[in-house]
């Protein structure tokens, strides 16, 4: 033990005496240790453990899928799902929900919640259970019973500051009393979305029956010993009959199961895996350069380690002293890295918008844990032994007679070892050139995206959420009459240039589609009608939301539930239908609605930038009016030089004088709409761009610190070249030139690397090829110019070497 303790004061002796060592070592292994435990904390959390789930491996999603149309994971009418429920064998229970929003009033301003409809086994199918009260009982979802709901530990909290009698308290949810029953757990939050209230959902004769409408997700819990390609062939099975049975609705139907897990996370995994990847290399690069600059010390301590051996000192204690060193570093930089992990969990939580955060599973888990603890302190040691112990025995090999003499340095520098130094230098440049590829990718991605048309004009537009109740706005005329008296109120004030509303505001990540026919031409077979986006919109949406009108009129008050229903449509959907002819005037229909096309206007992007390489669809819009939707956005566009953050306000007022009792949410300008939409892309290029500066430094100093010793080892040498008549530049040619051979090897394995490597990214870049020629030429040219820059300066110095000083002990 005392032994022990002597090599420790001595190795951190030795380490405060060449601080620049010290320090270079440090910091390369924090970062590289730090970006790896960041990343890792986050792939655990909403990747490997997104729920808490009992026995999660045996939740599987059951979607309806199209194959011809390559669609996976679509929603499940509610008729379909309840054959699914009672023809399966392989589930122990299944259930179905959908996303639902719920006004709540009472003693406090009325505030919107999110939340969901649920059949009652929901809880069981999860494995959890209420921690207050209960959940639901099968009889809930049959029609008349009285309402009841559950609630959140977060909301119980929040909103009814934990009042411990609040099981059996009656509240008032979307204009009817409603009986709170039961509250879970804290942390439970499904499905995503942030939701915080769960209703019953109801089966009427009506939904009973329903077929064509696909709305629900399902999810079930597999009996023990069942696989899911077993509960796929039976649900496979259920399909065929039901297309069979079913032809106009179900035809070319089927249904596909997936694991939870696999689904949730469906999302952030390919941003998640690309990232866990660039910072392998991270810490694959910084390993390398502190293995070289471990070859370089203990190559430059030859003269100290031979004193020592001839002070009798044995090769192992040789050795334990040098790995001790190496341990210490390890552990240093271990606990920097730890530090550094913390602060980017901390940046990459703050840095994902809060709207954008709900929508991702497990994101509220993300945080260092001591898992992540123990792997990144396991990460340390092990690096500081792998790489600690090869310089270690390299150096323990000692020529006693060569080493203590005053040049011995040179003579004792192997091939073996120049080579070693040689090869890590092209590995540091190869992987730094990967990843400098891979962030100059993400970042033309990224501006590509900034730079899109989205086909309306985002600036001084504020918009939204409003949700009628269905009991209080039954009547389709009183929903008609409360979005024209707030468009009207609003368009009356003075800041306001115009004010409308849609069902869903583009990049809002609630698309709605429909199939069509168009009249007068032969009917598709079933399953086969193509696919639009489907909005319903007010007369002056399309000026509040910037919208140009090119062909026709757009939706007018003559435009009622008493007059022929109208359309507009987007310019791709007339150049698709109506390539050679007049769209105007044409009709299309729309389940078992015809409607008239009068206006076009242009093409709008509709899906989130996180979609934009998705296939752009057409777009039909449809008058309020005349399908009186309950849930609609507004989109109120300030006057020139206005700041539409300023215009809330404005809008509250609004809707409470048409409603005292109407909450408003999800209040946000079009600007921040667009901007949220593009977080993963946006935190993607910023990560992707640090971890390549952080390999692009580790590379320069690896060089650099290689490049140097090399100068002085061959010191002798270079004083005998310009003994005998060698000029400065020639001494500067030899070193440039033996220093970028080495990193012109690397910069051609990187690209081949690169080329390979890049291709996985392909499926989250827009607007680029994933092997761009443009952004690889510029990366090489970048990542040579630092190399030869890290070669300049001891290129430079050796051109100054006093042949005089350099033979004086010959």
């Amino acid at each position: 033990m005392n032994s022990f303790w002597q090599d420790m004061r001595y190795g951190a002796r030795t380490l405060w005496k060449s601080p620049g060592f010290t320090l270079v070592a440090i910091l390369a292994l924090g970062l590289g240790i730090g970006a790896n435990t960041t990343i890792f904390s986050a792939v655990n959390a909403l990747l490997l453990r997104p729920f808490s789930f009992r026995e999660t491996d045996r939740l599987m999603m059951v979607w309806e899928s199209i194959p011809r149309l390559n669609m996976e994971q679509g929603s499940v009418a509610p008729a379909n799902f309840l054959d699914l429920r009672g023809a399966t064998d392989s589930f122990e229970s299944i259930a179905a929900f959908n996303g639902a929003s719920f006004n709540l009033a009472g003693d406090a301003r009325p505030e919107r919640i999110e939340g969901a409809r649920v059949s009652p086994d929901l809880f069981a199918v999860l494995g959890v259970g209420a921690a207050r009260g209960r959940t639901f009982t099968a009889e809930e979802e049959q029609p008349g019973r009285d309402p009841v709901a559950v609630i959140s530990d977060g909301l119980w909290r929040r909103r009814f500051g934990a009042d411990p009698s609040m099981v059996g308290r009656v509240v008032i949810l979307n204009d009817r009393p409603t009986e709170i029953v039961g509250v879970m757990p804290e942390g439970f939050d499904f499905p995503r979305g942030g939701a915080e209230l769960w209703t019953p959902f109801v089966f009427d004769d009506k939904t009973k029956d329903a077929r064509g409408w696909h709305y629900l997700r399902v999810v079930g819990r597999l009996k023990p010993g069942v696989t899911r390609e077993a509960a796929q062939s039976e649900v496979a099975a259920v399909g065929e009959r039901l297309a069979r049975d079913y032809p106009q609705t179900n035809a070319e139907r089927g249904f596909n199961v997936q694991s939870l897990v696999e689904a949730e996370t469906r999302g952030p995994r390919p941003y998640l895996v690309l990232s866990l990847g660039a910072v392998l290399f991270v810490l694959l690069i910084a390993c390398a350069n502190v293995a070289n600059l471990l070859l370089l010390r203990a190559a430059s301590r030859g003269r100290e380690i031979a004193i020592r051996t001839a002070l009798g000192a044995s090769r192992w204690r040789i050795v334990r002293q040098l790995l001790t060193e190496s341990l210490m570093l390890a552990l240093a930089g271990g606990a920097l890295g730890l530090l550094l992990s913390v602060w980017g969990v901390d940046l990459i939580a703050r840095a994902m918008p809060a709207n954008f955060a709900r929508l991702i599973s497990g994101w509220h888990n993300l945080g260092i844990d001591w898992n992540v603890f123990g792997f990144t302190l396991l990460l340390s040691l092990a690096t500081g032994v792998v790489f600690g112990l090869v310089p270690a025995l390299n150096a323990s090999k000692t020529n006693l007679n060569e080493s203590l003499k005053e040049g011995g340095r040179s003579a004792t520098e192997g091939r073996g070892r120049r080579r070693m130094r040689a090869a890590l230098v092209i590995a540091e440049v190869a992987l730094s050139l990967v990843l400098l590829a891979g962030a100059g990718l993400m970042t033309r991605s990224f501006m590509g995206l900034a730079n899109v048309n989205p086909g309306f004009d985002p600036e001084r537009v504020l918009t939204t959420g409003v949700d009628l109740s269905f009991s209080k706005y039954e009547d389709p005329r009183a929903r008609v009459r409360f979005y024209e008296q707030v468009a009207a109120s609003l368009a009356a004030r003075p800041e306001v240039e115009a004010a409308g509303a849609v069902s869903n505001i583009p990049m809002g990540w609630n698309d709605n589609s429909a199939y069509y026919t168009v009249e007068g031409r032969p009917a598709p077979e079933p399953g086969r009608e193509p696919l639009a986006n489907y909005h319903v919109a007010t007369p002056t949406y399309f000026a509040a939301l910037g919208t140009p009108l090119l062909r026709g009129r757009a939706f007018e008050p003559r435009d009622t539930l008493d007059t022929p229903p109208v359309a507009v449509v987007s310019t791709l959907m007339a150049e698709r239908q109506f390539p050679n002819e007049d769209p105007l005037g044409r009709r299309l229909k729309i389940g078992k609605t015809s409607v008239e096309i009068v206006g076009v206007v242009g093409s709008v992007r509709h899906e989130p930038f996180a979609d934009m390489g998705d296939e752009e669809r057409p777009t039909i819009y449809v008058a309020h009016a005349q399908q009186p939707w309950h849930t609609m956005s507004l989109v109120v566009r300030a006057k020139e030089g206005g700041d539409p953050s300023s215009l809330t306000p404005v809008v509250r007022a609004a809707v409470e004088e048409a409603d005292p009792n109407q909450p408003v949410f999800d209040v946000r300008t079009m600007r921040q709409v667009m901007t949220e939409t593009m977080a993963p892309q946006r935190i993607s290029a910023g990560m992707f761009v640090g971890f390549a500066l952080i390999a692009l430094l580790l590379a320069a100093v690896g060089i650099y610190a290689v490049v140097s010793y090399t100068v002085a080892q061959r010191t002798h040498e270079i004083g005998v070249r310009m003994a005998l008549g060698a000029q400065a530049r020639d001494i500067f040619r030899l070193i440039i030139g033996q220093g970028m051979g080495v990193i012109l090897v690397g910069l051609g394995v990187g690209l081949l690397a690169a080329f390979a490597v890049t291709r996985a990214m392909a499926a989250i870049l827009y607007g680029v090829s994933a092997t761009d020629f443009a952004t690889f030429s510029l990366i090489s040219l970048l990542l040579a110019l630092v190399a030869f820059v890290a070669c300049f300066v001891p290129a430079r110095r050796a051109t100054k070497v006093d042949p005089v000083e350099a033979l004086r002990y010959e």
